[in-house]
């Protein structure tokens, strides 16, 4: 006998499944209303001849679901839509906001980042502003409100958002400003949560609209007062720029400013420091000039490619060699001859293309063109033709141990051309301010200096100092002391003995077989009479007197161009100082985005570990802060997540070096690094007159703040640069 109940079970269950399917695709009545039930903006949507509020969520759910049933709005929509929204309800994740933080860290456990790219925005001041924001994206409506505004950026809040994500276009309307602030183009460039709100960045680029740049700008400007500036914002900008400063004040590299699209003057500028001046030694020539036409300067230009130059001595003259740094064999093959080689020296040149926005320089020009016109004029259309920054670093300490075949290929000598122009080098001086002004004073002078004479001209003077310049190279000291007659001043007074009087060097560099330095009287050894003597003589004649202000244009330009190359830096920038407990850490580490840093957190942190064996090797450098050390940094993190660091001074041979490199090429995670570190003096912070002053402006607004800054400023000890040589040694290993 059959059984009928269990041939009946399928046929039920089509049946029950076939009545439920005409179920959902019933037209549904029911309006769906989220107000009140989730924490985002409900905005109303018509659909299915209704009238619903959603969140932007749950539109977009109900678009996806209306799509699949044919634009019908149906029993399964609404049913689908309820049961998606419960289910993200129950697993959606918040990011609570950051509770407030001291403006710096200094504790191990916490690496500074400061971003380096950001300078030129920084240069906009923050306005805590509230105002009313609608943000369209697609044909999802949110309203908003700001927190602050600059020129360039919008920071807001609004009711929770689920849909918006960084890196969306939005479009941006501030009705209650002004109707030229309509649909304005931004881009999220950060977001976060809480339970009810979201909290959103909007980046917008000053060229793309320049009618609503230039009313942000007025508008800032008119509301650029204390009680509206955003502060703890004002104070990390200021910190900021301390950072840049520091760096500038102890970079090894050397930085060259080309138009490459002119072959007679392509060289425009050039910065070193006295570190970088001394790590491209081997370059120097008897006039002190530096030979150009060992480095392939125009072939980096044409190519935009790295290249890796070998510098060695031939029958008593200089050669070089290149490999660009895309070529792994040949890289190999270089670095395998300069391990075989006795005093060769490898260089390394990285080059970036710039687009100088020379209107977010006009403040700094207008300095200029206040003191001097045609300096600005100058400068402007200097700023205009630089179209690429080349990048020069001595690796030579990071090529030592490396592992070699057992003869290697004497590489072909390589002659550049064409011969690039000359261009004095210069350090960024961004805090020019003198305590007496120079005069263009062309006196007769004889310079007493360990029993060396030499009688000269001045090129100018004030009532502390005066500049002049010896011909040859005359090895002269920073704070050595000198002793100067006033050969044609002494004829015209009989009041005072105008010879042997003191001086101190204040600075001193050779170039084009001259020894230009700068002095300042030491006027606690001269009589009361001789310092009257030079305060009465300028005083009297000013009105004749043409002043030399050549250090205000110094100062703008250097501010310029220390803002072009913070963002630019493919090297990353490290802070050592000391925590609460006056241990040594790795304070802070600049972020581009050309240098990654910002990707490499868990790296900076294990490299704390480090810190008390880096520290003794800065230790020779206490004394001299124009001195620096470098050497080779090699990083893996294991399997475990673990990062193992060595130095160059933990290899003892070859063959450890070679250990250490293959077991980390074995790991995803590896980096090479050259490292170069520079002591800074003890009043390192306090040699930027100019943003002292202005952190102490502050003060008044927040006095604590203000103090924690400059305790963790003034503890910085020593500034570090590594250069990524991860391509250049896995070229030799592998």
């Amino acid at each position: 006998m059959v059984d009928n109940s269990t041939s009946k079970a399928p046929k039920n269950q089509a049946f029950l499944k076939q009545m439920d399917q005409q179920r959902l695709n019933k037209l549904c009545n029911r309006v769906i209303d989220l107000r009140g039930k989730v924490a985002g903006e409900c905005q109303a949507y018509s659909f299915g001849g209704k009238t619903h509020y959603l969140d932007d969520r749950g539109y977009l759910i109900a678009k996806q679901l209306l799509d699949r049933f044919n634009g019908s709005y149906t029993v399964g929509v609404y049913e689908a839509l309820l049961k998606a929204l419960k289910k993200l309800s129950a697993t959606t994740q918040v990011t609570n906001k950051t509770a407030t933080k001291a403006i710096l860290t200094s504790d191990k456990e916490h690496v500074q980042l400061i971003a380096f790219d950001s300078q030129l925005q920084r240069k906009e001041p923050r306005i805590s502003f509230s105002t009313p924001v609608d943000i369209h994206i697609a044909d999802v409506l949110y309203h908003a409100a700001t927190i602050d505004i600059t020129t360039s950026s919008i920071r807001l809040s609004l009711k929770r958002a689920y849909t918006l994500e960084q890196g969306d276009m939005v479009a941006v309307s501030l009705p209650e400003l002004s109707a030229t602030l309509s649909k304005v183009a931004y881009k999220i460039i950060k977001i976060t949560h809480d339970d009810l709100h979201s909290y959103l960045i909007l980046a917008r680029n000053r060229q793309d609209d320049h009618k609503v740049t230039n009313w942000f700008d007025r508008w800032s400007q008119q509301h650029n007062t204390p009680e509206h500036l955003d502060l703890d914002n004002e104070l990390f900008n200021l910190a900021s720029v301390f950072y840049l400063r520091l760096y500038c004040q102890a970079f090894t590299s050397s930085f060259f400013w080309l138009n490459s699209n002119d072959s007679t003057n392509t060289l425009q500028t050039c910065h070193m420091t006295a570190m970088a001046n001394e790590s491209l030694q081997v370059l120097r020539q008897d006039d002190g000039a530096f030979d150009l036409s060992l480095l392939p300067l125009h072939q980096v230009l044409k190519q935009q490619s790295a290249q890796l130059v070998l510098i060695t001595q031939q029958a008593e003259q200089l050669t070089s060699t290149a490999a660009s740094c895309n070529n792994a064999p040949a890289v190999a093959a270089l670095l395998s001859w300069h391990s075989q080689q006795q005093d060769s020296q490898v260089l390394l040149l990285q080059a970036t293309e710039l687009q100088t926005d020379i209107q977010s320089f006009a403040s700094e020009i207008a300095v200029i063109a206040k003191h001097n016109s045609d300096d600005a004029q100058a400068f402007q259309q200097c700023l205009t033709n630089i179209t690429t920054l080349i990048t020069v670093n001595n690796i030579t300490s990071s090529c030592q141990h490396l592992q070699q075949p057992i003869k290697a290929d004497r590489p072909e000598k390589t002659e550049f051309s064409p011969v690039i122009n000359a261009v004095k080098p210069t350090n960024l001086q961004h805090n020019t301010d003198r305590e007496n002004q120079r005069f263009f004073i062309k006196t007769e002078v004889t310079v007493n200096f360990n029993n060396q004479q030499f009688t000269i001209t001045t090129n100018d003077v004030s009532e502390s100092g005066l500049a002049l310049s010896l011909t040859g190279n005359i090895d002269i000291q920073q704070g050595a002391r000198l002793f100067i007659e006033f050969v044609r001043w002494q004829t015209l007074t009989k009041e005072v003995k105008l010879h042997n009087v003191p001086y101190i060097v204040r600075n001193s560099h050779f170039w084009d077989g001259e020894t230009h330095l700068g002095l300042q009287r030491d006027s606690r050894a001269c009589a009361r009479s001789i310092n009257k003597f030079f305060t009465t003589a300028i005083e009297l004649n000013k009105e004749q007197l043409v002043e030399n202000n050549t250090h205000i244009a110094i100062s703008q330009q250097s501010q310029v161009f220390a803002s072009l190359l913070s963002a630019q830096l493919t090297a990353i920038p490290l802070y050592f100082g000391m925590d609460k407990e006056n241990k040594r850490i790795l304070q802070a580490v600049a972020t581009t985005d050309g240098n990654l840093a910002l990707t490499k957190h868990d790296l900076w942190l294990s490299l704390q570990g480090s810190i008390t064996a880096i520290a003794e090797l800065i230790k020779p450098l206490a004394d001299n802060s124009e001195s620096y050390i470098s050497f080779g940094l090699y990083c893996y993190q294991d399997n475990n997540g673990r990062w193992h660091i060595n130095s160059e001074h933990d290899f003892n041979n070859a063959v450890q070096k070679s250990l250490f490199i293959n077991q980390a090429l074995l790991h995803q995670h590896h980096h090479f690094f050259h490292c170069s570190i520079s002591a800074l003096s003890l009043n390192a912070m306090a040699e930027e007159v100019d943003l002292v002053q202005q952190l102490a402006q502050l003060r008044n607004h927040s006095q604590h703040k203000v103090k924690q800054i400059r305790e963790v400023l003034t503890k910085l000890f020593a500034v570090g640069e590594l250069t990524d040589i991860t391509a250049l040694l896995t070229a030799v290993y592998r």
